[in-house]
């Protein structure tokens, strides 16, 4: 019996630690000059996608949307993340933030539109 659970577990461990080389994320060409160049209230959503790619993640917060992309590996993951208003401009941006560090994204152009909360 147990080694019909080891041989079950040996197989199962065996199927799931393997990933295909297809999911592995791409190093993105200039992608740490590309998330350096952000500036809020300015940068437009679709200017980091055509430069980046599709962002690793593209969700929300509340109503805010915020996408992530994995930049460069060195040997660390380097992460680059924006809040976008709803017209698709970049509010608050976090670059290579240390993992121990929590990203509170805010709307820093509210002032400049007028419409602060």
């Amino acid at each position: 019996m147990r080694l019909m659970v080891a041989a079950a577990f040996v197989a199962c461990s065996a199927g799931c630690a393997s990933v295909p080389k297809d999911d592995v994320e791409k190093v993105i060409p200039d992608g740490e000059a590309v998330a350096r160049s952000v500036m809020l209230c300015r940068t437009q959503v679709s200017e980091l996608q055509a430069r980046l790619g599709t962002p690793s993640r593209d969700g929300l917060i509340g109503s805010a949307r915020i996408l992530t992309w994995v930049v460069a590996w060195d040997p660390l993951v380097r992460y680059l993340g924006v809040m976008a208003d709803a017209s698709g401009t970049v509010v608050d941006m976090t670059w290579d933030l240390p993992s121990e560090v929590t990203w509170s994204p805010q709307d820093h152009c509210a002032k400049r539109r007028g419409n602060e909360p």
